[in-house]
């Protein structure tokens, strides 16, 4: 893995993301670790400090200091095979990565789940579909209480209709590197699915039967539900949903429901754009 990029807002979860990427870093052997923090984005980046008015220039003065003292914590963890960098900027999230991403190999945004309130999980649902529906690259969001480990099971989650027209290379390049026990759940809408997806099935047995994996249907309603049941019941280490980039047309993972996993997921959630 050549990048992975941490999003942070200098929290607690933030913090504990953080180690999660540079725990992957160091494991995987990344070339790169950078820690990312928009204060345009996000302007409680400072939500442990004094409850004082601060000037543009006084956040990034703070931005920058802490990003330096993050970067040596991380480096402690990723050790010397891998660079930390650290960045701040006062532009919006989705540019800065837009710029990134032309410049670096960015394989994976890292992201911080946090919240217990439902005024907290609502905020924090909110950042999370904002930046997934902002950018074309794997998002994987970290609980706070997630355990730090590397994902030996993971559930894919699928609806194989969006399957059938998403770019693969993203899923596949992903399972080669994890290189886990795979555990495909298909949510069947009807009594008919798997007559009326016969060609999507197809292709997903064409693409996946190479990994060691478990297929599985389930037609329970509550789609959220049933996928974090099941993470559950599999001692799974991950979640990986494909995830449809638009407002206007209701898809079978409607931003409610991968909002539902975010907030209810505990273990890590990478979502894959379209």
């Amino acid at each position: 893995m050549q990048t992975i990029l941490a999003l942070t807002d200098f929290s607690d979860a933030a913090f504990h993301a953080a180690e999660y990427a540079s725990f992957l870093a160091k494991y995987y052997k990344t070339r790169q670790l950078i820690l990312l923090n928009s204060y345009f984005l996000n302007p409680t980046a400072l939500a442990n400090q004094p409850a004082v008015a601060f000037s543009v220039p006084d956040i990034r003065e703070e931005s920058e200091k802490l990003i330096a003292q993050w970067q040596t914590d991380m480096t402690v963890i990723t050790g010397e095979a891998t660079t930390v960098r650290g960045i701040t900027s006062n532009l919006p999230v989705n540019e800065v990565l837009e710029q990134l991403s032309t410049e670096e190999d960015i394989r994976c945004v890292v992201m911080g789940m946090k919240g217990k309130s439902n005024l907290e999980k609502v905020l924090v649902g909110s950042t999370a579909i904002r930046t997934m529906n902002s950018i074309n690259l794997p998002l994987l969001l970290i609980p706070a209480d997630a355990p730090i480990t590397i994902p030996k099971k993971i559930v894919l989650a699928l609806d194989l209709e969006i399957f059938a027209h998403a770019e693969k290379s993203q899923l596949t390049r992903v399972l080669d590197l994890f290189q886990a026990q795979l555990l495909v759940i298909n949510i069947a809408k009807n009594e008919r699915y798997q007559t009326e997806l016969r060609d999507e099935i197809k292709q997903m047995h064409e693409l996946l039967d190479n990994y060691n994996v478990t297929y599985t249907y389930s037609s329970n309603r509550d789609v959220a539900k049933s996928i974090s049941e099941y993470a559950q019941s599999n001692e799974a280490d991950m979640i990986i949903t494909i995830h449809r980039k638009n407002n206007s047309i209701l898809s079978f993972f409607q931003k409610s429901i991968t909002q539902r996993l975010a907030w209810n997921s505990r273990i890590p959630l990478m979502v894959l754009p379209k």
